[in-house]
């Protein structure tokens, strides 16, 4: 019973941090390139 409660309290925070990348990534706050967004295209700066 304990595996399930620990379980389920891990997919709770992995789809939460998932949730706020994908979040993040569709109102262009993410940038794939490491910060050199000259170089990519990638980026919206």
């Amino acid at each position: 019973m304990g595996n399930l409660i620990v379980g389920g309290f891990l997919l709770v925070i992995v789809g939460l941090a998932g949730r706020s990348v994908w979040r993040s990534h569709k109102a262009g706050r993410s940038c794939a390139c490491g910060g050199d967004c000259g170089s990519c295209g990638h980026c919206h700066k």
